[in-house]
């Protein structure tokens, strides 16, 4: 068991969807913004759970992910050196700077850089680009001060640059050896019960509930609400059951991530909305610091709190007023972009995950800045850069232990039960036959002591003959 969960062997398909802007000038002349998606640039993905120290029932270990370029499941044209059009998300670090009272001349650095980059997809995903402005920047008179105060940014750029054979969290979880119901429960992430206090606005919001991902414990029922801690998300959140499946012959439960989860005016979720004045949307009018429903920002828990938001593919479970602020968009499927485990509800083996997701990052337009340049006319957007499909299925080797040594001892106990109960119903049958039996043996038994009637003689009839 422990050596299944350290070296797992599911077969795990990364494919990313990535979005290029095709009009970054107009977005800044305040357009619409529009995206043409390529893809898929699939990846293997290798998971290796380093094991730090187990004892009294807590493993303590790391999670290493290894992510290998796949060409024959990814699109035809689909090379990593393809180039796309990215917001610059250190432009963008800048336009907050300008925006705080005492740090406004940080706009002067806004004339030596530009709102979007061209780089490689390879460089955007994992190997991480260098910013053509940083430098350049950084000596200007007076706005080394800034750099060192708003930027903490690694010397490439990358959405999964810290991602790939990395380990940066120390997760402690629960072997379930004294209580099988806290199997792989966490109990501590980076040696804290609860995430950073700058990541949410309340203590319940930073609790860390559930389990780490990849173990669940034995003997679910539909009924149970399922937390899992998702480190991408930088919170637990809960999933719900939502049909019986089946996988290769195996029985299971679906557990689905329910649209409740990014809808800020569940009492549940109250603490995920952090303080700020950035305005995308006009319903965030609606609500004190919230974004609508479908979004939950992670920029608190990035490094140099990069400007991202995440959602479901295509702003699924959001409104028309999301969906609509960007062109280039697919049509939503309630089906396709979802999250949801398929579990065998006994043993708690999970046999299929499927994981869908979307990295957004905001371009705002600053408060109030018109000198030395003007933003007051660029849209405030979020701009979806990269849609991520990630499935997992369970490996052969260990569908077929399930198989074996679950499933078809099922079958077999019920073959035997079923003949036990058919085996007592023919000897019911034969007991009855037997009684049924014995009743006429003892009654002729008995009649032999008895003078027979006479032979039935119709009146009327002499010498025996009957009237008509």
């Amino acid at each position: 068991m422990m050596e299944n969960w350290m070296h797992p062997e599911y077969k795990v398909l990364f494919k990313l969807y990535v979005r290029s802007v095709k009009n970054p000038d107009e977005i800044m002349e305040g357009a619409i913004p529009e995206v043409n998606e390529s893809g898929p640039y699939t990846f293997n993905k290798i998971t290796t759970n380093k094991v730090i120290s187990h004892k009294d029932g807590i493993v303590k270990f790391k999670r290493f992910n290894n992510f290998i370029f796949n060409e024959t499941e990814s699109c035809q044209t689909c090379i990593l050196g393809n180039r796309i059009w990215i917001p610059n998300m250190i432009y963008q670090k800048f336009v907050e700077a300008a925006s705080t009272t005492g740090m406004r001349a940080a706009a002067t650095t806004l004339l030596s850089q530009t709102a979007f980059l061209e780089v490689e997809v390879g460089e955007f995903l994992f190997e991480g680009y260098k910013d053509p402005f940083l430098d350049k920047v950084c000596e200007i008179p007076f706005m080394n001060f800034v750099c060192d105060s708003i930027l903490d940014v690694p010397d490439r750029i990358g959405l999964f640059t810290q991602e790939n054979n990395t380990a940066n969290d120390v997760y402690e979880i629960s072997d379930g050896v004294e209580n099988p119901e806290d199997l792989g429960k966490m109990i501590t992430f980076n040696g804290k019960k609860s995430v950073d206090y700058s990541w949410w606005s309340s203590a319940n919001a930073r609790m860390i509930r559930g389990t780490e991902g990849m173990l669940f414990p034995p003997f679910l029922k539909k009924t149970d609400k399922l937390y899992v801690f998702i480190k991408e998300l930088c919170r637990s959140v809960w999933l719900i059951f939502q049909k019986e499946v089946e996988y290769e012959g195996v029985p299971a439960y679906r557990f689905l991530l329910p649209p409740e989860v990014f809808d800020p005016t569940v009492p549940e979720n109250e603490g995920y909305c952090n303080p700020t004045d950035k305005k995308f949307f006009a319903s965030q009018n609606e609500t004190d610091d919230c974004f609508p429903a479908g979004l939950l920002e992670v920029s608190k828990c990035q490094r140099s709190q990069a400007p991202i938001m995440i959602s479901l593919p295509n702003f699924n479970f959001a409104s028309d007023e999301v969906r609509q602020s960007v062109k280039g968009l697919n049509s939503t499927d309630p089906e396709r972009d979802v999250i949801f485990v398929d579990i065998e509800p006994r043993l708690g083996a999970v046999l299929r995950a499927h994981r869908r997701s979307q990295v957004n990052i905001e371009m705002w337009k600053g408060r109030d800045i018109v000198f030395p340049v003007n933003l007051n006319k660029t849209r405030s957007s979020l701009i979806p850069v990269v849609v991520i499909h990630e499935d997992a299925e369970i490996d052969a080797n260990t569908l077929s232990v399930i198989q074996n040594q679950l499933i078809r001892a099922e079958w077999w106990a019920h073959s035997i039960t079923t003949a036990l109960a058919g085996a007592g119903l023919a000897m019911m049958v034969i007991a009855a036959l037997y009684a049924v039996l014995k009743s006429d043996l003892l009654g002729a038994v008995k009649s032999d002591s008895v003078a027979p009637l006479p032979a039935y003689e119709p009146r009327g009839s002499p010498n025996g003959k009957a009237v008509y």
